[in-house]
């Protein structure tokens, strides 16, 4: 990465940009094509779409293409928490062997394989859609502290106003909010875990004083 300072930021806006115009487009013909009605009781309502053009190829095309970018989520997510689990390990806060590194490759090895047994755990005996939910809870509430953490920054170190991290915390928030209304009892679970988080916390930062 050539001037990552300056292309990193760039690439980042430039995707999200592309990501939310696809989205958008998608959404718009689904619902044109199907209904909102229909889509919102189907489990895969883009295939749902496709069989209702007419298309039982494309909708097979769109069923195969959910798999890969779900394979796709979930290798990104095993990678992003096992890098976690092995930097809380290093600080002391998890076993030690998932603070190894991998004699050959350099990755975090142990913490990547009990990243992976967990969600195979999770995925076979807990309900997908409360998974999907908590995951979904975790991810905004992380999204938003990070927001926060940009006001933190010196004058120096900020690249966009503060007006940005403010408005990214405040949608973080809403859907937080939008989602608790039709899962409340996931809402609840992420909010005591957090909590159970935030006391397993207090209680080291006592007891290493």
């Amino acid at each position: 990465m050539k001037d990552a300072r300056r292309n990193v930021p760039r690439a980042v806006l430039l995707a999200l940009g592309n990501s939310t115009v696809v989205y958008i487009l998608v959404g718009f013909i689904a619902v044109g094509v199907a209904g909102a009605a229909v889509l919102k009781g189907s489990n895969s309502p883009l295939a749902e779409a496709m069989k209702i053009a007419g298309s039982m190829a494309a909708s097979n095309i769109v069923a195969v293409g959910a798999l890969v970018a779900t394979a796709t989520v979930l290798l990104t997510t095993v990678l992003g928490v096992s890098r976690v689990i092995y930097e809380m390990a290093r600080r002391n806060e998890l076993p030690g062997f998932l603070g190894q590194l991998h004699g050959k490759y350099g990755t975090p090895s142990q913490a990547v394989w009990i990243s992976g047994v967990l969600m195979v755990l999770l995925v076979l005996f807990i309900d997908l859609t409360r998974v999907v939910a908590i995951s979904t809870f975790a991810l905004l509430f992380y999204y938003a502290i990070a927001n926060v953490s940009a006001l933190k920054l010196k004058s120096g170190e900020k690249r966009f106003p503060d007006v940005i991290p403010i408005l990214g915390a405040l949608a973080c928030v809403a859907l937080l909010v939008f989602s608790s209304i039709k899962t409340p009892t996931v809402f609840i679970a992420g909010l005591v875990s957090l909590l159970v988080g935030v006391g397993y916390y207090a209680v080291r930062r006592r007891v290493g004083r």
